[in-house]
């Protein structure tokens, strides 16, 4: 009622005003309203920015110094003791006092394993302690997609064992986001069967951030010394950025026993990414006798193979590769290939320096340009 009459006031006070007097009249009142609101805003979040700092700070305060002695003594306490050392009631603590003590326990953790100074032992007890496995793992039954996808990452983080049956459903969610968390989360943590959904290309869509988080799923699993031929997983995928991603890991892990095959799959692969991540691999590994099959077929590929032909034969050891870069060196016209065949060949050691110094001197002053510069990264770089 009292909004109409203002409005019903403010209408007939400018009702004989010019039009833009009366549209000026409307402009600063709105801007007024927006003026207001922004205020009020500003000040509630600096009032929550101010609560969640005295949160915080409390907990690091009561929490951290005992966190850090327990997770780094070398004696080991059971959760009985540490219920006394810590004197946490979980019973009467709020949801924001779980997070920030996962935050903290996490941080303690990560700088003390940093150090290798961390008790595993201890630091599931304190997990055990302080009931952090119970509230994220409740987390994982809500509804709420961000808050499940949120506790899924947590628990990986805190890595402290997986269990499967709270996560089922969200490994075969309809939203791609929770399923692939769901997903990663279980090759992270999962020791019954962790390698489930790589023999199905890990997911229906495989994308850079599924590469860059299963490579670090499988970094943890190599360091724990339990990474089997990867090779096993790409028989019957049809999908080349997961084939390319699997082949490049064999080359990162260092897996030499899956060579032979690799040298085999080049003949049979007909996707151009694909070879050209088979050919990058056998460089990786440095697999002599790929040379000769590589020199074979040199002639017959297009420019990109070619150019990961160039360099793995400059991370292939030995003279074949080194006399193939020299006379391939010699038949090519185009200066971008010229320069990477004489990066190949100085990769060589000194027989290519001195193979290169041979190559400049006998020839043109275009040619001694390119080879100048090769020479001139290896200066910057030092």
């Amino acid at each position: 009622m009292y909004y109409d009459y203002y409005l019903y006031y403010l209408s007939s006070l400018y009702n004989g005003y010019p039009l833009i007097i009366r549209v000026t009249v409307v402009m600063v009142m709105l801007f007024a309203l927006i003026a207001f609101f922004g205020i009020c805003r500003l000040f509630f979040t600096g009032y929550k920015i101010n609560i969640a700092a005295r949160r915080k700070d409390s907990v690091i305060k009561e929490y951290r110094d005992k966190l850090h002695f327990i997770m780094n003594a070398e004696t080991n306490y059971d959760v009985h003791e540490l219920e006394e050392l810590l004197a946490y009631n979980f019973k009467t603590n709020k949801p924001w006092k779980f997070e920030l003590c996962t935050d903290l326990i996490l941080e303690v953790r990560d700088a003390l394993e940093a150090k290798k100074t961390l008790n595993l032992i201890n630091y599931k007890n304190c997990l055990e302690t302080l009931k952090l496995m119970t509230f994220w793992e409740k987390r994982l039954r809500t509804s709420e997609l961000m808050v499940r996808k949120n506790a899924l990452q947590t628990v990986g983080l805190l890595n402290n064992g997986l269990n499967t049956g709270l996560i089922s459903k969200s490994v075969f969610h309809k939203n791609k986001h929770l399923r692939k968390a769901a997903r990663n989360v279980h090759t992270d943590l999962d020791s019954y069967n962790p390698f489930r959904f790589m023999e199905d290309n890990f997911d229906e869509s495989f994308t850079k951030l599924d590469k860059i988080r299963l490579h670090a799923t499988l970094v943890k699993r190599y360091n724990e010394g339990r990474l089997p031929n990867l090779l096993r997983w790409i028989n019957s995928s049809k999908n080349s950025n997961y084939i390319s991603f699997i082949i490049q890991e064999v080359g990162f892990f260092g897996q030499y026993e899956a060579s032979p095959d690799l040298l085999a799959m080049l003949d049979k692969q007909e996707n151009k990414d694909v070879r050209i991540q088979l050919i990058h691999t056998l460089g990786t590994l440095a697999y002599g006798p790929a040379v000769e099959h590589l020199k074979q077929r040199y002639e017959l590929e297009s420019t990109p193979v070619r150019e990961a032909i160039v360099i793995s034969m400059g991370t292939m050891k030995g003279d074949d590769a080194l006399q193939f870069l020299l006379k391939t060196y010699e038949r090519t016209y185009d200066d971008s290939l010229k320069i990477m065949i004489a990066r190949s060949i100085k990769k060589h050691g000194s027989m290519g320096e001195e193979n290169l110094l041979m190559l400049q001197n006998k020839a043109n002053e275009s040619e001694k340009i390119i080879i100048r510069q090769v020479f001139a990264e290896q200066l910057i770089k030092a």
